[in-house]
């Protein structure tokens, strides 16, 4: 397995991310479920990256207090914030989801998810999905370096989060985080074989199954798509590796029923410092 090096490599791909990308929260003592009889439900599906107390005008970078800010109004307004777990058992075991649920999710495992949003989410009773980069944490596990600012989660800080009952870990690949060379994320690359292409993805993805089970303690069951890149092979090599659900970068709003095949290509939408929690889920 190749291992990134270069910090500032790292770097340079999420600022590359950012252009690619552009293709609810109450206590659950106070929780309102969804009507038994509901056809489907609608899930709107937030995603944040890196969380500053003092942004550097990084378009895909909130600031602290606008968290905070987007933690409130969902406070306010109703929402629940579930995990992915809980949409899961509902398609396939019949459970229950609040009534207005949200899912917050946090792309790439930055260190600073760890040091300010999963003390926020605590503090506002909230829960949100990180879904980690594999070659990223081993890196930061090999050489520990905890500045907020550009650094990612150790395995340790991961399996803390994983543990905490607030913050659910979910895989983006063990090193197909990338738009250089001749693969953009995990697509197939132009002129390569199906069988090469399915051997590809299933080696560096359950690769990271692998990680993540032996640091901690069980393989994701979602699977994000690195700057929402999709093949149309990949779907199906993602649901036979076993991933029960996948997450895009396109824009919208899910409805849910009990269909398995709804929870592939979730869609999502991306918080930027000039489009507020509140402002997203009015347009919707």
């Amino acid at each position: 397995m190749i291992y990134i090096r270069l910090k500032h490599i790292i770097i340079t791909t999420v600022a590359v991310a950012a252009l690619l990308i552009t293709a609810g929260i109450s206590h659950n003592s106070v929780q309102t479920l969804a009507p038994e009889n509901s056809s489907s439900v609608r899930v709107p599906i937030l995603m944040y990256h890196s969380i500053l107390k003092y942004p550097g005008g990084d378009k895909y970078t909130v600031s602290l207090t606008e968290l905070e800010n987007d933690l409130r109004y969902l406070n306010e307004s109703g929402y629940t914030t579930i995990v992915f777990r809980d949409l899961i058992d509902y398609v396939y075991e019949g459970s229950k989801l609040p009534e207005k649920p949200v899912i917050l999710t946090f792309d790439d495992g930055f260190y600073n998810n760890y040091v300010y949003v999963y003390p926020m989410l605590k503090e506002h009773g909230a829960k949100a999905v990180i879904s980690i980069v594999g070659a990223y944490t081993d890196l930061y596990t090999e050489e520990p370096d905890t500045n907020a600012n550009y650094s990612y989660l150790s395995w340790d800080a991961a399996a803390e989060l994983a543990r905490s009952g607030v913050i659910e870990i979910q895989n983006h690949t063990y090193n197909m985080h990338s738009v250089k060379g001749d693969r953009r994320g995990c697509q197939r690359k132009n002129g390569e074989s199906e069988e090469d292409y399915r051997r590809a993805l299933t080696e560096d993805v359950g690769a990271m199954q692998k990680k993540c089970e032996e640091q901690l303690g069980e393989a994701p069951e979602v699977f994000t798509y690195p700057f929402g890149l999709v093949s149309e092979e990949s779907k199906d090599i993602i649901k036979d590796i076993g991933f029960k659900a996948s997450l895009s970068c396109t824009e919208g709003v899910n409805e849910i029923s009990r269909d398995p095949d709804g929870l592939y290509l979730l869609k999502r939408c991306i918080r930027t410092p000039d489009k507020s929690a509140e402002k997203i889920l009015e347009d919707l």
